[in-house]
């Protein structure tokens, strides 16, 4: 005798696969959102709140961060050997560029290079803004850099507020950088 089944037996119980994946979707979205704000309204604990340091440019000119003091300065340390160096800086220029009216400085900083190889990369990249040699890496020990690229913002009251190691994207320079412009 064929054996009968309540109704509802053979039916899967719980939500539905369709919400349970637009569940997921919403997490991992708040989770993204929650990661990027992170430490925008603070200043980022790899480095003193307060940094300054001096260093040259090519023709030999000493330039100071905190000359720079009501500005917002994005520091970035590369060096014309580093992959990820050369890639991010058509971006940098283009950011730089586009919010230099804003009131942002960047300080290119070439870190551990010779300045020979540095002069040709900035001439092949056509950079405009002050680029700074620093064959030692001395700023970088003060900021206490992973790796290259570093980049660091500085606010306008002088304080890190945040630092990237790795290539920076536009995405991470707008999300990060363009909200401190209109502080």
């Amino acid at each position: 005798m064929p054996r009968r089944h309540a109704p509802n037996q053979n039916r899967q119980s719980g939500l539905p696969p369709a919400l349970l994946a637009g569940l997921g979707v919403v997490l991992v979205v708040f989770l993204v959102a929650f990661a990027l704000q992170g430490s925008l309204g603070a200043p980022t604990k790899k480095a003193s709140s307060q940094v300054d340091f001096v260093s040259n440019d090519f023709s030999g000119k000493s330039i100071r961060l905190s000359d720079y003091r009501g500005k917002t300065v994005l520091v970035n340390l590369w060096a014309s050997w580093c992959p990820p160096c050369r890639a991010e800086m058509p971006d940098l220029i283009k950011y730089y560029n586009d919010h230099q009216a804003d009131g942002l400085v960047l300080l290119s900083i070439n870190s551990q290079d010779n300045m020979t190889s540095a002069q040709q990369f900035v001439r092949e990249k056509q950079m405009t803004f002050p680029v700074l040699f620093d064959p030692d890496g001395k700023v970088g020990q003060i900021f206490r850099t992973d790796g290259l690229p570093d980049t660091f913002v500085i606010d306008r009251a002088g304080n890190l507020r945040f630092s990237w190691t790795g290539q920076i994207s536009p995405t991470i320079l707008e999300l990060r950088v363009t909200p401190l412009l209109s502080q």
